[in-house]
């Protein structure tokens, strides 16, 4: 819906009547930020009380508005927002809820008029039904702004089998598709664009098929699949730039993710995911697969996330992580009591899970851990290629609730756990027992901690941020050569050209080229004894893992 007619009330700001839904400002077809004080980063909380209410820095004189919100960053993974029902010159009481607030982590304030000082920043006032907006030195009459007409565009209730096919959807207030108690819904050829929340909300609907669309700007959420949506396909979606505002997504878990999915028999195979604020997929559901997915980007609103992540309340089995590329896990510390600390991980099997199978896989440059166990078992972990990751594999037992479980009875064999400076560490186990040998079988895996001088340059991710690219290269370079690694994220054979004469971790020699088979990595080391830093071969560098059992 089209926004006109605007009148200035003070300072660039101007007001425009408008019947929208509130949660979707678009300038140009960019989506806009909600006016927000401060304008970037968090408060901080410096004490707490109950759990609805903070005291913190000082705050502004003068009253927000009665629909203001606070937005707090509750913990690592969840970011809240919350009405705000009264304050005083360094106390906000508002509405509370389970996710208690924390002492040292952040807050901010949006949702009102009082805090609009950028162009594009907004508030609607549901009472006037006016929309305000800073613009500044611009003359609103000079560009395009719309705002939400409906909540979802599309609201399927208790129908079934309706396909929809090259069509646009864009501006949605809260979901472009709200599918509830629907069988064999299909979306295809679709581009979904700048929604409000979610672009598909799907519940208790199974066969749903979502493929070959592209979908781009949500607020909250890619797709969210709940467990009642039973046999689900996605399949070859783009999934670009999702839950990149902090506090425009919705609050608690779940949230600021690519892909949400929990349906058994669900297959999530061969989506781009680019640029995600948490998850780039988290999935379950009993016989549930991810496999050959290409997800770059994540964790960049808030962490302790991963590219792939499994964390099950419920008990289900045989789920597989298979044959997908991940990379550049970011990680997002402000707003926590530890800034600096990045918590991304490539692929997190976290608290209380079991029953999962992680083959053939390819994670790197991911700011904590590249693949992560923590307090679960029965995970079989083969045959995956980790590289340059903050620590390559991660066992970590804690055992911090009643529910956790022990880690045992898994299997990790035949792996490639490559470091790219002395910096990192192939792998690390821990836990609050002495149990470490009952983890169970590691065997076969060849680990290594490139023997680079402290003067190396590790080049990180030469890598385009185009959902077309499907390989790139990172070098680790000394005075004398370096190593190389390649990927293919994409369904075709590649066919590589090289600069030199390498070996790969097996000490198989190559040229002139290297094929590379469809959603498929290689770590090549410079033959030449010379150019690897007086190594005398590959296997100087390495450590074969070969017993280390329950």
């Amino acid at each position: 819906m089209n926004i006109s007619s605007w009148k200035e009330v003070k300072n660039g700001i101007y007001v425009s009547e408008s019947e929208s839904t509130g949660t979707n400002l678009i300038i140009n077809s960019q989506q806009q930020q909600i006016g927000r004080y401060p304008n970037t980063g968090y408060l901080t909380i410096q004490s707490t009380s109950g759990n609805n209410q903070i005291y913190g820095p000082q705050l502004p004189v003068s009253t927000y508005h009665s629909g203001a919100e606070v937005v707090i960053r509750k913990t690592r993974w969840i970011i809240d927002r919350s009405p705000i029902i009264s304050q005083t010159s360094n106390s906000l009481t508002f509405e509370g809820n389970k996710n208690i607030a924390k002492k040292g982590y952040g807050y901010f304030i949006q949702n009102d008029i009082k805090t609009l000082d950028r162009p594009g920043e907004w508030f609607y006032d549901k009472t006037k039904k006016a929309m305000y907006v800073y613009f500044g030195k611009i003359k609103p009459s000079s560009v395009s702004v719309t705002t939400s007409a409906f909540k979802h565009v599309v609201d399927i209730q208790k129908f079934n089998y309706l396909s929809f096919e090259n069509i646009s959807f864009t501006g949605a207030g809260q979901c472009a598709f709200n599918i509830v108690q629907s069988k064999g819904i299909s979306i295809k050829n679709c581009n979904i664009n700048n929604s409000g929340s979610e672009a598909v909300l799907a519940s208790y609907s199974p066969y749903l098929m979502i493929e070959s669309c592209t979908i781009s700007n949500s607020l909250s959420g890619g797709l969210n699949l709940d467990a009642g949506c039973t046999n689900a396909v996605i399949h070859k979606n783009k999934i670009l730039n999702t839950g990149l505002f902090a506090g425009m997504g919705k609050s608690g878990t779940g949230t600021y993710e690519a892909i949400t999915s929990f349906g058994d028999n669900t297959v999530i195979e061969k989506n781009r995911i680019d640029s995600v604020g948490y998850n780039g997929i988290y999935f379950g559901g009993n016989s549930a697969i991810a496999k050959n997915n290409y997800i770059s980007f994540f964790c960049l609103t808030k962490d302790d996330g991963a590219g792939i992540y499994l964390g099950d309340w419920s008990k289900t089995f045989n789920k597989k992580v298979e044959g997908n590329i991940i990379l550049h896990g970011i990680g997002n510390g402000k707003g926590t009591d530890h800034e600096k600390s990045l918590q991304a991980e490539g692929i997190y099997i976290d608290d209380n899970t079991e029953s999962v199978s992680i083959l053939d896989n390819t994670v790197s440059l991911c700011s904590n851990n590249g693949i992560k166990l923590h307090n679960a078992k029965d995970i079989d972990v083969y045959n995956n290629t980790v590289f340059n990751n903050g620590i390559q594999l991660r066992l970590e037992q804690d055992h911090y609730l009643a529910s956790s479980k022990y880690i045992r009875n898994n299997n990790i064999k035949r792996n490639t756990f490559f470091s790219a400076s002395i910096q990192q560490a192939a792998a690390k186990f821990t836990t609050n027992q002495n149990d470490i040998k009952s983890f169970g079988k590691i065997d076969s895996n060849i680990y290594c901690a490139a023997r680079i001088p402290s003067k190396a340059k590790v080049l990180k991710g030469v890598m385009q941020k185009e959902p077309q690219v499907a390989s790139a290269i990172t070098k680790i370079q000394s005075e004398n050569g370096h190593i190389r690694f390649e990927f293919n994220a994409s369904a075709e054979v590649k066919t590589l050209t090289l600069d030199s004469s390498y070996v790969d971790v097996q000490n198989k020699q190559y040229a002139k080229t290297v094929t590379l088979g469809p959603y498929s990595s290689l770590i090549l080391i410079a033959s030449n004894p010379n150019n690897v830093n007086n190594i005398s071969s590959v296997q100087d560098a390495l450590v074969i893992n070969k017993t280390f059992e329950k």
